[in-house]
C-alpha cells in the first residue's frame, strides 16, 4: 500500500469506529420498553412532573391579533427549564388543533383537508429540538376527542372531509383515510431547527393516539356498548399504521377496550387518568391510588402505564398517589397542570371549571393557596428526584433577568424568571441611579380568578404594580429583579416611567 494511504487509513478507521461507537452509545436515545418498564437505552427510565398543555399552542389569554397564539422561544424556555427545575424528565402536550368555524380565524395546526399550519408546526419544531437541552422528553397526544374552543379534535376533523355524521371520524374511511395522510406528515415532517425527521426525534417519548378517547360517547350522550368497539378498532388500526410509518417511537393508546389495548403489538404503552373532582361526580374512586391500581392490575407484567393526567385532589390523596407510583413499578405520572410565563408580563393561567384550581404557576404562589399550590409542587420536585433514585438537588437562583413593561390601562409588569419567588422594584432619578427599592416581595402570579381574567382583559396582561407614591411630573426610571432563597437574577434594563 502507498506510504500515505497507509498512515490516512491508520489515522481515519479508527476514527470512524469512534464516531460509530459514540453514535451507539447516544447519551440521549429514543425511548424504548421491554415488558412493562420502559427504557432509555439500557436504563429503566422513570419520570415524576407535570402536564404542560401549551408547550404547543396557548388557549387561554389569547391576543386579538393571535400574536401570542403560539409559544415563542422565551415561553418554551420557560416551560423546560421549570420541568428542568423540578425534576421532570418528561411531560405531555395538549392535542394539535383542528380549525372550527365556530373559533374564527384564531390559527390551528390542522387548517383544512390535508393543509397544516407551517407557523405552528415552526413552533413545534423548536419546543422539540430544546428538550435535549433540558433534558425533557414530550408525550404528544395527537387529537382531542373533544371539542374545546380554539382546539377542537374529531369532529372538527371529520368535518375537513365533508363528513358531519356523527361519529364519521371512527368509522368513515375518506376520514380515515385523511387522517392518515395527517400522520404521515406528521412523522415525516423535517424539523426546521434541528434538521431531523420527526420520526427520528429522541425528543418525542410517545405518541399518543389522541385525548381521553373514553369520553366520547359520554359527551354525546351515546352508548358504550356500540362506541367502544368503533373505537378500539379505529385505535388499533391507527396505531398498527403509526407502527409502520415510524417503528422507532413508542404509541400509547388514549381509551377503549382494555384488553384489546394490551394485548395488540402496535401499542406499547397504556394511559390512564384519576381525579378526584371528576371521578367524584361520575361515581369512580375518589382515591387516586385505589384508581390507579385498578389500571396497573391490568398492564403489570405485560405494559407500562402512565398515569398521564391526575390532580384535582387533596394534598394527602395525590401524595399517596405518587408515592405509590414510585413503589408499584409505575413508569411515571403527571399532575395537571403547568402554565407558563407570558413574554409579555406575568403568567398564562387556565381555570379548572368547577374547581378553585387556576393551574399550577412554579414555583407556587400566595394567588394558589386555596389549591395548596406550593406544597403540591414541592412534592412534585421530591418524587420527581426520588422516583430517578436521587435525592433533590440544591436550588438554583432564578434566571433569566426579567424585563419591565409598561401596561397601557397603567402601572407596569414584568416578563418573569423561572424558578423566582418574588421580585424588587428599585426607582431612580436617571438611568445610572442611585437606586432605592420601591416595592419588595412583589409576585407575578396574581390571578384570583382566571375565567375573570380573560373576559375583562382580553388576553392583555395585566399590571403587577402602580407607583403610588411617585410626584406627579416627576420623571422617573425603573428596574426590576427576581429572587429565590438560592440567590437573585441580574436587573432588568432600567424602563423610565410614565408621567403620571
Amino acid at each position: 500500500m502507498n506510504p500515505t494511504l497507509l498512515r490516512l487509513a491508520r489515522t481515519v478507521v479508527p476514527a470512524l469506529f469512534l464516531c460509530a461507537a459514540a453514535h451507539a452509545a447516544d447519551p440521549w436515545p429514543i425511548i424504548t420498553r421491554r415488558g412493562d418498564a420502559l427504557y432509555e437505552g439500557d436504563r429503566v427510565f422513570r419520570f415524576l412532573g407535570l402536564d404542560a398543555p401549551n408547550l404547543q399552542q396557548h388557549e387561554s389569554q389569547i391576543l386579538p391579533d393571535f400574536s401570542n397564539r403560539f409559544p415563542d422561544e422565551f415561553e418554551t424556555r420557560d416551560a423546560l427549564e421549570t420541568l428542568r427545575r423540578l425534576g421532570a424528565r418528561a411531560t405531555r402536550t395538549f392535542s394539535l388543533s383542528v380549525h372550527s368555524p365556530l373559533d374564527g380565524a384564531v390559527p390551528v395546526y390542522i387548517t383544512a383537508r390535508h393543509t397544516y399550519n407551517e407557523e405552528a408546526f415552526r413552533s413545534l419544531d423548536r419546543t422539540l429540538a430544546l428538550c435535549r437541552e433540558y433534558d425533557v422528553r414530550i408525550i404528544i397526544p395527537i387529537i382531542a376527542t373533544q371539542s374545546f374552543g380554539s382546539i377542537r379534535g374529531v369532529d372538527e376533523f371529520a368535518a375537513l372531509s365533508g363528513k358531519t355524521a356523527t361519529g364519521a371520524f371512527w368509522n368513515d374511511e375518506d376520514v380515515k383515510a385523511d387522517y392518515r395522510a395527517f400522520l404521515s406528515y406528521l412523522v415525516n415532517r423535517r424539523n426546521t431547527v434541528d434538521g431531523l425527521l420527526y420520526k427520528d426525534e429522541p425528543s418525542i417519548l410517545a405518541w399518543q393516539l389522541g385525548n381521553e378517547f373514553f369520553t366520547f360517547w359520554g359527551d354525546r350522550k351515546l352508548k358504550k356498548s356500540d362506541w367502544s368497539p368503533v373505537i378500539t378498532q379505529w385505535s388499533l388500526e391507527m396505531a398498527a399504521y403509526i407502527k409502520r410509518i415510524d417503528p422507532k417511537h413508542l404509541v400509547m393508546e388514549a381509551g377503549g377496550d382494555r384488553a384489546a389495548l394490551i394485548a395488540s403489538p402496535s401499542i406499547d404503552v397504556m394511559s390512564t387518568h384519576v381525579y378526584e373532582y371528576w371521578n367524584r361526580l361520575s361515581g369512580d374512586p375518589t382515591n387516586l391510588t385505589v384508581a390507579m391500581n385498578q389500571d396497573w392490575s391490568l398492564c403489570r407484567g405485560k405494559k407500562p402505564l402512565l398515569v398521564d393526567e391526575f390532580g384535582l385532589a387533596a394534598v394527602d390523596n395525590v401524595r399517596e398517589l405518587m408515592a405509590a407510583i414510585r413503589k408499584e413499578g409505575v413508569s411515571g405520572g403527571l399532575l395537571w397542570s403547568l402554565r407558563v410565563h407570558r413574554r409579555d408580563g406575568g403568567f398564562f393561567c387556565h381555570n379548572e371549571g368547577g374547581t378553585p384550581i387556576n393551574s399550577y404557576h412554579f414555583p407556587g404562589f400566595g394567588a394558589g393557596h386555596d389549591y395548596d399550590e406550593t406544597q403540591l409542587l414541592d412534592m412534585v420536585r421530591a418524587e420527581a428526584f426520588a422516583i430517578r433514585g436521587m435525592t433533590p438537588p440544591p436550588l438554583i437562583a432564578p434566571s433569566p433577568a426579567p424585563v419591565l413593561f409598561h401596561v397601557p390601562s397603567g402601572g407596569f409588569t414584568w416578563r418573569g424568571s423561572t424558578g423566582a419567588t418574588h421580585y424588587a422594584m428599585e426607582r431612580a432619578g436617571s438611568p445610572q441611579g442611585p437606586w432605592t427599592v420601591v416595592a419588595d416581595g412583589l409576585a407575578d402570579s396574581v390571578v384570583a380568578d382566571a375565567k375573570t381574567f380573560e373576559v375583562e382583559n382580553h388576553g392583555q396582561p395585566i399590571a403587577l404594580w402602580f407607583d403610588e407614591f411617585a410626584v406627579p411630573g416627576q420623571s422617573y426610571y425603573y428596574r426590576v429583579r427576581g429572587f429565590n432563597p438560592a440567590g437573585s437574577t441580574d436587573y432588568s434594563q432600567p424602563l423610565k416611567g410614565a408621567a403620571p
